[in-house]
């Protein structure tokens, strides 16, 4: 029980003890719950936490604070591999302690350490090792969007690997799922979106230019319907890259570029931008 984030949001917001009750509990009620921890009634619990802003998943942590500052730092590492900062990324994972993780946790954390390696072409076993940890154990049923997550990851290596038999394979998998994709929140929309680029980038390398198009504009398109901007200036910039290659007019291109820029800028993604300067038309 967080009875310390409630005393000082009281205190924050000037509140006296008796102002706070005021109309809802007897000053003693609310005396003995600040000082012993003894909750009041759920219903007066409730009237002093909207008083103060706060909710009772504040009040009472559905995870222990070091799971909550871990899980923190893996959503910091994943924005970080969405911006291609891979470096700092890395640096988010060696300050966890993957045991205290819960399941859901652990997942997030190999999904994050399997596509590092996969995009910093480390060796192919490594990223195999991560994800394996997944399908194979933590979700050998394949329930969660963490084994969908497994499939772009391995699909990645593979074809950064040269081997683009096996990462069809993979891709082919995930493909089958995207109309089923879960988009109930940022972060869903963030993993979903990780799927559908991965796989239009492939698609691209693997020269097949209108099936990779078709999902960066679906994707496009969910981005738009989610109100989330990552992974745009990414997608565009790979349909500036797939334009050149289909020998598309240059005005298209050069359209193409300026919305990714105008993205990439807004999300702050210099390693992006340091590339859309450097792309030749």
């Amino acid at each position: 029980m967080n009875i310390e984030l409630f005393v000082q949001t009281r205190k924050r917001l000037g509140y006296s003890q008796e102002e706070l009750c005021e109309g809802i509990c007897t000053q003693a009620t609310l005396s003995k719950f600040e000082k012993s921890g003894k909750a009041p009634a759920i219903r007066i619990l409730t009237k002093l936490c909207s008083r103060l802003g706060l909710t009772l998943d504040d009040i009472f942590p559905i995870v222990p604070p070091a799971q909550s500052e871990a899980i923190r730092v893996l959503d910091k590492a994943e924005f970080k591999l969405i911006t291609s900062e891979f470096a700092t990324a890395e640096e988010e994972l060696k300050t966890i302690e993957l045991s205290d993780l819960p399941t859901d946790g652990k997942m997030q954390y190999h999904f994050i350490q399997g596509f590092l390696a996969a995009l910093q072409d480390k060796p192919l076993s490594d990223s195999l090792f991560s994800f394996d940890q997944i399908l194979n154990d933590l979700d050998d049923a394949h329930k969660t969007i963490y084994s969908q997550l497994a499939f772009t990851g391995i699909g990645t290596a593979y074809f950064r690997n040269g081997d683009l038999d096996k990462s069809e394979f993979y891709f082919q998998k995930v493909f089958d799922e995207l109309h089923s994709l879960p988009l109930n929140g940022e972060k869903a929309v963030w993993r979903a979106m990780a799927m559908i680029f991965y796989t239009a980038d492939y698609f691209a390398h693997a020269g097949d230019f209108e099936t990779s198009d078709s999902l960066l504009v679906y994707g496009y398109e969910v981005c738009a319907n989610n109100h989330v901007t990552y992974y745009l200036a990414r997608s565009l910039f790979r349909q500036a890259q797939n334009a050149r290659e289909e020998k598309k007019p240059a005005t298209e291109i050069t359209d193409y570029l300026n919305d990714a820029k105008a993205f990439a800028k807004l999300n702050k993604n210099q390693k992006l931008l340091k590339r859309i300067a450097e792309f030749k038309i």
